[in-house]
């Protein structure tokens, strides 16, 4: 078991192989409501009723289903911490332990939920963006001049936009290549510095 992004321990060995033997039928509606609990932050699950037809459904005492649920608990809090290609979760959830039902129903219900967060945060800096943009920008081109006749030079301009002042550059396609090779320099450094 060399999963990094998760402490294993003997109970949540048990609460694995406790998972595993759950009715894959009614699976995916359990974890899904475990997983929108833990979104919501609600400290009850399920209620005292709800507890006891899972209990006759899955055919496991009380004990073994709250093992279950918190173990699906720590399972997702830690992959909503973390940034997963699927293929690597995928071996990641058997490495510890995982079937593979299992471990198709985890990553369904992980992707859609990423999907949402993702789709969430995107929504809310696109609003951002447009509500207070950092800067546009536009493209020109300058077919002549009194220095060169006949002589078509691309330009772009952008505009800085702050809350004083506003700035405008007027860069060539070789400024811009200079730029953005400075700004891949820049990322290059940030990256090695995590």
């Amino acid at each position: 078991m060399d999963c990094t992004w998760l402490k294993t321990s003997p109970s949540l060995k048990k609460g694995i192989e406790i998972i595993n033997q759950l009715d894959e039928s009614r699976f995916e509606q359990f974890l899904r409501r475990i997983v929108v609990k833990l979104k919501l932050q609600d400290s009850e699950i399920f209620t005292e009723e709800e507890k006891s037809k899972l209990e006759k459904l899955f055919q496991i005492n009380e004990e073994q289903l709250m093992l279950a649920v918190k173990t699906i608990l720590y399972i997702f809090k830690r992959l909503l911490k973390f940034i997963f290609m699927p293929i690597n979760l995928r071996n990641d959830l058997f490495s510890i332990g995982f079937n593979n039902e299992k471990t198709n129903f985890i990553i369904k219900v992980w992707s859609t939920e990423t999907s949402v967060i993702l789709n969430d945060m995107a929504s809310s800096s696109k609003e951002k963006y447009e509500e207070d943009p950092i800067f546009h920008w536009k493209l020109n081109a300058e077919l002549s001049s009194e220095y060169q006749k006949k002589s078509k030079i691309p330009k772009a301009y952008i505009s800085f936009l702050g809350k004083d002042d506003n700035t405008e550059i007027e860069v060539t396609h070789q400024d811009l290549n200079s730029i953005f090779l400075q700004f891949e320099v820049i990322q290059n450094e940030l990256d090695n510095l995590l």
